[in-house]
């Protein structure tokens, strides 16, 4: 029975660092990135993102507020 709550914590930590390494390289691209460059690397970070509040809904826990600002925030800039 204690498998799944291994499986859900392995899933967690696994989108906690690619929203990390997302964040990451996104802000690399901001820095010394073009325009083209950026978009992708937004996409990837809003996926990341829409990954981990899926399995944070799933558990039955809140997406905690700043999360859900930021991927609003970065829905928004890609719909642009």
């Amino acid at each position: 029975m204690h498998r799944p709550q291994r499986d859900d914590r392995a899933q967690l930590a696994a989108c906690r660092a690619e929203v990390a390494l997302a964040r990451s390289l996104l802000q690399e691209a901001r820095t010394s990135g073009t325009r083209q460059e950026i978009a992708p690397l937004r996409e990837r970070l809003v996926a990341a993102l829409e990954e981990f509040a899926s399995l944070v809904e799933r558990s039955g826990a809140p997406l905690p507020q700043h999360l859900h600002a930021e991927l609003q925030m970065y829905r928004r800039l890609g719909s642009h």
